[in-house]
């Protein structure tokens, strides 16, 4: 039995961190260079913010019915679905060359996204049983990190390589990774400490009653710590969005970089913020949440102001890596005391909402980002993003540990 639950335990925590690592693949090829190929596939800068900032908003409707396949029926099948859509959505915008097949593509890459958020955490913290152990929450949370950095090491170097042979080909990559998860969590994946919920109700009245669940759950008096949480990354993912539309832009335009060897040196960056996971596990235990969030945002908010006004590469750079490593301890803080905070019943749904939210924080940062950098220029669009997180990181001061 002893040995059973071992063997579960490994392919339970092999599987979260393949997820994790794909993820990394995916923001190294796709979130980091997708503004670039569109800018230099012709599309208008303002077009392409625009069609971000829209999906975002499109897709956050589709949060709670995506949500309630999770919580009602399957997180298996949940995953399942998405990195399905992920394969599709990456295979046709490899295809197409028209701005409208490529937005109709794009939207569908989002929704793939809506069917993993909260789903794949819930998954492995729910198969584990540690759903109330915040130490090793915050450990499996850290080790999916060093994956996701691991993901975003390989894929900086295929990047790198396959950029200067053909741009395009970072979606055929990015599709292939993205199906051969699909047949993993098929093949391997099992659900333990979870029952699905039969109820008669079609997926819109699913999805009504577990929102109802969820904001009841949110606004009772017992979970302020998870309103403080929530409200702050609201406003802090405004200022995170607005930097990471504009970075790239300002690395390949402004510095002039060539997109390959931006993408090369995401994958060297990755390399040192491997070390952020451990550091995150040893901070949040000994600092606790509220602390840690605080300090990262600070450092973090301080590091996107830098990098606008670095007139050298290299110290825009180095800049870069500091701020990917205290992102690391900020995201690992950030997670695993939100799932602290979650009821189990609707853990799923609770990550819509958490996806909802950073849904809404992006079409308003993407947007205003588009229209910033036309404006103002792309250095002062850093700077605006940067002075967001370092102001809403006080907000963190009111957490109860």
């Amino acid at each position: 039995m002893l040995i059973d639950m071992v063997k579960f335990s490994t392919k339970v925590k092999a599987i979260w961190n393949g997820m994790e690592f794909s993820h990394g693949v995916r923001r190294a090829l796709i979130l980091a260079l997708a503004l670039v190929y569109f800018v230099q596939m012709g599309f208008n800068v303002v077009w392409i913010t625009t069609l971000f900032a829209a999906s975002s908003i499109f897709t956050m409707f589709l949060e709670f019915p995506t949500g309630a396949v999770a919580d009602y029926d399957s997180r298996k099948k949940s995953l399942m679905i998405s990195f399905f859509l992920f394969a599709f959505a990456f295979f046709g915008i490899y295809f197409v060359n028209s701005f409208w097949l490529i937005a109709v593509f794009w939207i569908i890459s989002d929704i793939a996204w809506t069917f993993n958020t909260g789903a794949g955490s819930a998954w492995a913290i729910d198969a584990l049983g540690i759903g109330k152990k915040k130490s090793k929450i915050v450990k499996l949370i850290s080790r999916g990190y060093i994956f996701e950095k691991g993901g975003h090491i390989v894929g900086g170097l295929i990047g790198f390589v396959i950029i200067a042979i053909n741009f395009r080909l970072i979606w055929l990559v990015s599709g292939i990774v993205s199906l051969l998860m699909f047949f993993v969590i098929w093949k391997y994946a099992e659900e333990r400490n979870f029952k699905p919920e039969k109820v008669p109700y079609g997926y819109l009245k699913k999805s009504w009653v577990k929102a109802v669940e969820s904001y009841n759950f949110i606004f009772h008096k017992k979970s302020r710590n998870l309103r403080i949480i929530m409200f702050t990354s609201i406003l802090a993912n405004i200022g995170w969005s607005i930097f990471y539309l504009a970075v790239p832009l300002f690395f390949v335009q402004t510095m002039g970089l060539e997109p390959e060897f931006y993408a090369g040196v995401l994958g060297a960056i990755a390399v040192l913020t491997l070390g952020g996971s451990f550091i995150a596990e040893n901070v949040v235990g000994v600092k606790g949440f509220g602390l840690s969030l605080l300090v990262t945002s600070v450092v973090t908010g301080i590091m996107m102001i830098g990098i606008a006004f670095s007139s050298w590469i290299i110290l825009a750079f180095l800049l870069l890596a500091i701020l990917k490593i205290f992102e690391v301890i900020l995201d690992v803080a950030e997670s695993s005391a939100s799932h602290h905070e979650f009821d189990s019943k609707i853990r799923a749904s609770l990550g819509s909402i958490s996806s909802i939210n950073w849904n809404i924080a992006d079409s308003i940062g993407v947007f205003l980002a588009g229209i910033g950098i036309v404006m103002i220029g792309i250095a002062n669009t850093l700077v605006v993003g940067g002075a967001i997180v370092f102001l809403t990181a006080f907000a963190y001061l009111l957490l109860k540990e």
